[in-house]
């Protein structure tokens, strides 16, 4: 009789080492499920958090550009003024080419954990400026902890409340059999797994006929929607951000980095089919007068009326940039070899001829300067596009001067 009892007594021993080991293998997978869409979570918000500083570093870059060439920090103050307004920004700061501060800004906000923000952003994001290949100046971000805290803060309730769930759930699932445990665990470590090493911030955790690996996968896919509202949020504030770094924010015209994009773009496609376009500078006159005489309003209406002439002259295949303060670019392609250059200036003269209404009620009738240069008659790459427009343009110029 003491065989058949001992063996009894061994077999519900054995039944409670089985219940311990599935109690801790329980918690060790949802832990491990935790922190790895934690971690998940918070290496993607890093990488589109830096993403965002180096954009908004770019575009400041951009704004403050002309502040630069002249030496005004007022203008750089300016220049920078967009960032201020962006979440997530602790500090701006202009450098000259000699790394002497022009000027800089600091959010009036305190940063809500410093710990976290010195983890995300140990250093500043710095650009450099560069005008006509030279380095003029380096602007300078730092970002803070305004818009990561709230996802950490969730992030650390949502796991809290994973665990909590999983200790309340363990001593029903301890009775069940090893393969019954293992199947719905493993669809949440598939998830996971899936959200780890693809980013696949849509899956989620399917009914697993379990109620309280049910209630974890709730948690789970609770979390999930809100890494993939933080992704879809920082997509959007990233196109936002890059549209902003390659457009002018005055006529909305692509800016000189995404126009150098694209001419060099285009000389690599007409290069592959033997083909041709060409290349119109185009420069307001006396535009510095115009704006010092009518005030800055003015000129800014003036700038906005040129590139709607541009935008309205131009093809549907064809490209245009602002690429300083009153000068424009157009690259008309494919270029028709019977076209003369001048009827593709004064196609452009027709159109900027009528007169401008300006913000006072009055008008202004603007005049500009256009030079054409013809790839790869002119030039056989950039460079030399760029120098023999430009040279046409002060031809034209000197010819009004003259006049």
């Amino acid at each position: 009789m003491s065989g058949p009892v001992e063996r009894i007594g061994a077999r519900t021993t054995l039944q409670k080492l089985l219940s311990r080991f599935h109690f801790g293998i329980t918690l060790f997978a949802v832990a491990l499920s935790g922190v790895t869409i934690l971690l998940a979570g918070v290496t993607a918000l890093r990488g589109y958090a830096d993403r965002n500083m180096e954009l908004a570093a770019q575009l400041g870059a951009y704004g403050v550009e002309p502040a630069l060439v002249f030496n005004d920090p007022v203008a750089a103050r300016e220049g920078i003024e967009p960032l201020t307004r962006i979440p997530g920004i602790a500090r701006l700061r202009v450098l000259d080419h000699v790394g002497k501060p022009v000027t800089e800004w600091s959010s009036p906000a305190g940063d809500p954990a410093p710990l976290l923000s010195r983890a995300f952003f140990p250093h500043p994001f710095a650009v450099t400026v560069r005008r006509n290949g030279s380095a003029i100046g380096t602007v300078e971000v730092w970002g803070d902890s305004s818009t990561l805290i709230d996802y950490v803060r969730l992030g650390l309730l949502a796991g809290l409340g994973c665990l909590l769930v999983t200790a309340l759930g363990t001593i029903f699932l301890a009775r069940r059999f090893e393969y019954e445990l293992v199947k719905p665990l493993n669809e949440i470590a598939t998830v996971a797994h899936d959200v780890r090493l693809h980013r696949r911030f849509d899956k989620r955790v399917k009914p697993l006929g379990i109620a309280e690996l049910d209630r974890l996968g709730g948690d789970i896919n609770a979390l999930l929607d809100e890494l993939q509202g933080w992704q879809g949020h920082m997509e959007s504030e990233r196109a936002l951000l890059a549209h902003r770094a390659s457009h002018d924010t005055l006529t909305a015209l692509p800016n000189r980095a995404a126009f150098d994009e694209q001419l060099a773009l285009r000389i690599a496609a007409a290069d592959a089919r033997d083909g041709r376009f060409a290349l119109l500078f185009i420069d307001a006159d006396n535009f510095k007068a115009a704006n010092d005489n009518f005030g800055h309003a003015a000129g800014d209406a003036v700038l906005a009326a040129l590139a709607g002439c541009i935008r309205k002259t131009l093809r549907k295949e064809d490209f245009a940039a602002r690429i300083g303060g009153d000068e424009f670019v157009v690259i008309i392609d494919p270029f028709d070899a019977g076209v003369a250059r001048a009827d593709l200036a004064n196609r452009l003269r027709a159109c900027i001829a009528d007169p401008v209404t300006l913000p006072d009620g009055g008008s202004y009738r603007a005049s500009v300067s256009i030079g054409v240069a013809v790839f790869p008659d002119d030039g056989g790459d950039a460079t030399a596009l760029l120098t023999a427009a430009d040279a046409a343009m002060y031809a034209d110029k000197m010819t009004h001067r003259s006049r």
